[in-house]
This record gives structure tokens, C-alpha cells and sequence, in this order.
């Protein structure tokens, strides 16, 4: 399972799960400040970060991050809060 972060709450949430190094992890851009970022890199987790903001209520966003999600990671599930 690849773990889609596109908030700070999801991130909390998540937190301990992402840790375990289990699992790819992406973020949408600004959900982590880039020294959260290089901490988590240092514990030699599979963090990667889009350029962009995600709006997971806008559909082609939420489209586009998923299509490079799924490029990097074919065939696995791909796990995504949606806020309401």
C-alpha cells in the first residue's frame, strides 16, 4: 500500500504507520516544512513530495497526483483521505 498525504491532519493520523517504513509515502506540497521533510529522509523513509498543492476536491488535482503515484508504484493500492 503507497499512503497519499494531502493534509496535516492525515499526516498526524498516519504518523505512526508511516514511521514503521512499511510503506511509500507521497505528500502534496506544503503539508511538511523541508526540515520535517529531511528528518524523515535521515530515518531512510520513502517519502516523496509533489511540487504542487492537492485539492482533493478538485478532481483533475486529485487525478494527476494519483497518475504519478500510480507510474512509481503499478499495481499497488493506494491509500487517500479525502476532507470533507
Amino acid at each position: 500500500m503507497v499512503l497519499f498525504i494531502t493534509s496535516k491532519s492525515a499526516y498526524e493520523e498516519m504518523k505512526v504507520l508511516i514511521h514503521t517504513g512499511n510503506h511509500a509515502t507521497w505528500l502534496a506540497s506544503g503539508i511538511l516544512s523541508n526540515d520535517e521533510i529531511e528528518k524523515l529522509w535521515e530515518l531512510d523513509l520513502d517519502i516523496s513530495v509533489l511540487d504542487y498543492v492537492v485539492d482533493t476536491s478538485d478532481e483533475k488535482d486529485l487525478e494527476c497526483a494519483m497518475s504519478t503515484i500510480r507510474e512509481h508504484h503499478p499495481g499497488k493500492n493506494i491509500w487517500a483521505q479525502y476532507l470533507n
